[in-house]
C-alpha cells in the first residue's frame, strides 16, 4: 500500500508539500495528501489495470517510471492530494476548490499534472519540477 507520509518524500518535495498545504489553508481549503511513496510492485499492479488485469487504465508508468516510486534514497518525488470540504474529499474536479489546489501547488513550485494534456491528465497529482523519467 502506498504511503501518505510527507517523510517519504524527498526534502525539497516535503518543503513544497508543506507550502502547498499552507497556501491552500490560507484560501480556506484543507488539503489531504493521500499518496506519496508507492512501491514498485504496487506501481506494476496499477500499470496492469486495463491491460492484463480488470479495470480501467490509470497510469502509463511502469515501476521505476513514476515520480511516486522510490529514488536511489528510497524517497518519492510526487504526491496525490484532494481538497477536503466539510471533512469529506471533493473528488469532483469541476468544483472551484480544485482551482485553488492547482494554483497553490504551482505557487509552491510544483508541477501540476492538471496542466498536462492527454487522457491521463490528473487533478490530484503534483510532482517535483526537477524529476525526469529514467
Amino acid at each position: 500500500m502506498s504511503s501518505r507520509l510527507l517523510e517519504d518524500l524527498t526534502k525539497p518535495m516535503q518543503q513544497m508539500a508543506t507550502i502547498h498545504k499552507q497556501l491552500c489553508k490560507q484560501q480556506r481549503v484543507e488539503l489531504l495528501i493521500y499518496c506519496t511513496l508507492r512501491g514498485n510492485d504496487e506501481q506494476n499492479e496499477l500499470y496492469a489495470m486495463g491491460r492484463t488485469a480488470k479495470g480501467q487504465i490509470v497510469t502509463n508508468a511502469r515501476a521505476g517510471y513514476s515520480a511516486h516510486n522510490p529514488d536511489a534514497n528510497g524517497k518519492a518525488r510526487a504526491y496525490d492530494c484532494v481538497p477536503m470540504l466539510g471533512g469529506k474529499p471533493m473528488w469532483d474536479d469541476k468544483h472551484p476548490a480544485w482551482r485553488i489546489v492547482v494554483a497553490c501547488g504551482e505557487e509552491a513550485g510544483l508541477v501540476a499534472s492538471a496542466r498536462w494534456s492527454g487522457k491521463l491528465r490528473e487533478q490530484e497529482h503534483f510532482q517535483d519540477p526537477e524529476w525526469r523519467k529514467p
